[in-house]
């Protein structure tokens, strides 16, 4: 059943991702030099929807911060994120997108990124051992930092708890109103 829940859960994420255009690389492309920005509104309002969604889900005692799974933070997170930066910006696709762009007229890049990220995730597990060894996921070891303080479990940059995520999350979604459709001219 789990299983039957995801497929269909990832059928209507890949669903909404085309259809607001996230699996089109050339439209990604444009959000990320700032020429379109419909895709980036829709972005940051998403991040503030759901924001708003889990605190209250939280207050009303609906969902158990239980189920969340906080990573720890450190130097290998960072490095990492850049690598997937540097990837992103310069095809215009990143893991979710590229499938939902292999039903569409994308299919060569999008196969290629999912070829791309299959190769550095197996390269990267081949390896683990060797960074492991060199000491990076020990350098910046922040350990499972939070941005507000949802659990004694975790530390956190902020000690304002869920009002805190309440509130970015309704800044998030009234930025998104703010941002202007067209961006810069090329």
């Amino acid at each position: 059943m789990e299983i039957m829940l995801a497929v269909i859960l990832g059928g209507l994420f890949g669903f909404a991702l085309y259809l607001v255009g996230a699996s089109n690389p050339k439209k990604l492309l444009s959000m990320l030099r700032l020429q379109d920005l419909s895709l980036m509104k829709i972005i940051v309002f998403g991040i503030g929807f759901s924001s708003v969604l889990l605190s209250i889900a939280i207050a009303l005692g609906v969902f158990n911060i239980s189920h969340l799974s906080i990573k720890s933070t450190h130097l290998g997170v960072v490095i990492g994120g850049l690598i997937f930066g540097l990837g992103f910006g310069s095809v215009g696709t990143c893991p979710g997108t590229c499938v939902a762009a292999t039903g569409t007229n994308g299919i060569r890049k999008a196969i290629a990124a999912v070829i791309g990220g299959l190769v550095g995730a197996f390269a990267f597990s081949m390896t683990y051992g060797f960074w492991k060894n060199t000491g990076l996921f020990n350098a910046m070891d922040l350990g499972k930092l939070t941005l507000f303080n949802i659990s004694d479990k975790f530390p956190s940059i902020f000690e304002i708890g869920y009002l805190g995520l309440l509130i970015v999350g309704i800044f998030f979604m009234v930025f998104a109103y703010l941002i202007p459709q067209r961006g810069r001219k090329s």
